[in-house]
């Protein structure tokens, strides 16, 4: 068993050796490590698992194990046999992930959220308008819905976010990353900015047609979204696993209990049976089919331990009313 200062006396030697000359071998606790000179900024390191003894030999298996960096003196793309040496545990895909994020990062703060600082006003392309007449008709409402749900009642408020994905490391890139993150990092959202015009302005479009459903949405009490959003505001806040609802439904008043997660978010059209206490869901089939469902709609009261978090009447509908949200329901879905 090695013990942590063992461990950390292990790591000095390592970097000890890193930083020395070439043609040498570090033999390990059960591991040999050579190198060999990619360039004059980088070693890439390999090893060689030993099962008895010290050194290399001859008829085993070498593997990649890293790569050194002789500018900071660090290993990257430490692999597992030598990350105790190596203090090191950042992967070629942790470098990528990193590269991901400050690229975004570095985009979003040069457009500021403000499309005026595109290079264009108009979209051209034609693939671009084909998505965006096919978001404004099938996915801008559904966003609308989704952002006033989740969200306070004060308004819609776009925020650009960009998408960038970095391509998959190239031997020549993975070490110019390593050279100089940042440096890298710009130039990468540089040519993202230049080479993504178009999409960049068709999200801020998209953003405008989320707008106006939102508006819509807000405007109609009738929407089946605001008793919807009722019902998960109401839930929030208990702790409760399971609730007793009650329902009317083809004017058949039934109470059962059922689990509590599915209230506290978006339905989308109706609930879901399976989430009724198996005890009650042979009941609810029985009065209302198999294929039953119940919607917000029908929905008059949720309880939990004596307490009423949820009401109907609380929604201040009137009977018409009702029956223009149930209508206004059925045309959303």
């Amino acid at each position: 068993m090695v013990t942590p200062e063992e461990k950390e006396a292990l790591r000095g030697k390592f970097a000890a050796w890193l930083a020395g000359p070439d043609g040498s071998a570090f033999d390990g606790i059960d591991t040999t490590v050579i190198r060999v000179q990619k360039n004059k900024d980088f070693e890439y390191l390999f090893c060689q698992y030993q099962y008895h003894g010290k050194g290399i030999e001859r008829g085993r298996d070498i593997e990649y194990a890293g790569i050194y960096c002789r500018q900071d003196g660090l290993v990257y793309d430490s692999q597992y046999r030598i990350r105790e040496y190596s203090g090191q545990t950042e992967t070629a895909e942790m470098l990528q992930a990193q590269l991901k994020t400050a690229v975004r990062r570095m985009v979003e703060a040069s457009i500021g959220n403000y499309r005026g600082n595109l290079y264009i006003t108009e979209i051209t392309a034609e693939y671009e308008q084909r998505q965006l007449e096919s978001f404004k008709q099938y996915y801008a409402a559904d966003n609308a819905r989704k952002f006033y749900l989740h969200n306070e009642d004060d308004g819609y408020a776009f925020t650009y976010e960009c998408d960038y994905d970095p391509e998959r490391w190239t031997e020549d890139s993975l070490l110019a990353y390593i050279l100089d993150p940042d440096g890298y990092a710009a130039a990468e959202a540089e040519k993202y900015i230049d080479n993504h015009q178009e999409a960049m302005l068709s999200d801020f479009l998209c953003g405008d047609m989320i707008a106006v459903e939102y508006a819509k949405l807000v405007d109609n009490p009738q929407h089946p979204a605001h008793r919807v959003k009722r019902i998960m505001q109401a839930m929030a806040d208990s702790s409760a696993k399971t609730v007793t609802v009650t329902i009317q439904k083809d004017d058949i008043e039934f109470t059962f209990k059922a689990e509590a997660a599915q209230f506290r978010s978006d339905c989308t059209s109706d609930y879901c049976d399976w989430h009724i206490v198996s005890s009650y869901r042979r009941e609810f089939e029985r009065l209302f089919g198999r294929s039953g469902r119940y919607g917000p709609e029908d929905i008059q009261r949720i309880e939990y331990a004596r307490s009423v978090l949820y009401e109907a009447e609380d929604d201040g509908l009137s009977e018409d009313q009702e029956q223009d949200e149930d209508q206004g329901m059925a045309m959303s879905y």
